[in-house]
C-alpha cells in the first residue's frame, strides 16, 4: 500500500486535541479545551483551535470523540512508518549477525488503548546467531513530534558486560530533533552507523 506523507500540523493539533480531554484534562468543557463543532449534513466536523482534527456522526461521546482523534493519529503513523522504514533499511550498517526491527504493531496496540506516543524501532542479535559482541539498539521515535531517544550498546556475549557506545556523545545524537521524520531517520541512521564503526568495538579489548 502507498501511503503519501504524514501532515505534521495536523499530527500535532490531533495530539493536543486528545490531550484536551484526555487524562487530567478528562472533564474539562470542550470549550475549555479549545475544541468547536460544526454540522455538515450528518456529520461533525471536529476543530481544535479552528483546525479540523476529525469528521464525527451526529450523536457520539466523549469516548467516541477520543477513540476517533487516535484513529486519525493511527493513519498518520502508518504513514511516517512507511516514510522512514525504507531510509532505515537502505541507511543503516546492521552488523552481522543482526536485524532490525519495528514494532509497530505493538506501537499501534498501545496507542489505541492508552494513547502512547512512541515507536521502538530495534537492532537485535538473530536467535540463532553465535556471536562474540553483541549490538543492542534501541531508537525510540516520538509520534508526536519528529524527534527520537537513542540507546546504543555493544555487550561481550560471554562476559555481558555492556558498553555505552553513545556515553561521550553529544545530547544532540542521543535525542534528535529534526523538521520532518525523513531528517529524522537520516539522523538517526548516522548515529547509529557511526557509533558501531570498528572503532568503537575496540572497547570490548579493553
Amino acid at each position: 500500500m502507498l501511503y503519501s506523507s504524514p501532515n505534521l500540523t495536523y499530527l500535532k493539533a490531533a495530539w493536543a486535541a486528545f490531550a484536551s480531554i484526555s487524562g487530567a484534562n478528562a472533564k474539562q468543557s470542550y470549550e475549555e479545551a479549545g475544541l468547536s463543532f460544526s454540522r455538515i449534513n450528518h456529520s461533525v466536523l471536529v476543530r481544535k483551535n479552528d483546525l479540523q482534527v476529525s469528521t464525527m456522526p451526529l450523536r457520539y461521546t466523549r469516548q467516541d470523540l477520543r477513540i476517533g482523534f487516535l484513529g486519525r493519529i493511527e493513519n498518520e503513523v502508518r504513514k511516517l512508518v512507511a516514510q522512514i522504514e525504507p531510509i532505515l533499511l537502505r541507511a543503516l550498517q546492521i552488523p552481522e549477525g543482526h536485524h532490525l526491527v519495528i514494532e509497530l504493531e505493538e506501537c499501534l496496540r498501545l496507542l489505541r488503548r492508552k494513547g502512547h506516543r512512541s515507536l521502538s524501532i530495534l537492532i537485535q542479535p538473530d536467535s540463532d546467531a553465535e556471536l562474540d559482541a553483541i549490538v543492542q539498539v534501541e531508537m525510540r521515535v516520538f509520534l508526536d513530534s519528529p524527534r527520537a531517544c537513542l540507546f546504543i550498546c555493544l555487550a561481550d556475549a560471554t562476559s555481558h558486560h555492556q558498553f555505552d557506545l553513545l556515553a561521550a556523545a553529544p545530547k544532540r545524537a542521543r535525542v534528535p530533533r529534526a523538521d520532518d521524520y525523513v531528517s529524522l531517520a537520516e539522523q538517526m541512521a548516522a548515529t547509529v552507523n557511526a557509533a558501531l564503526e570498528l572503532s568503537y568495538t575496540a572497547q570490548l579489548a579493553a
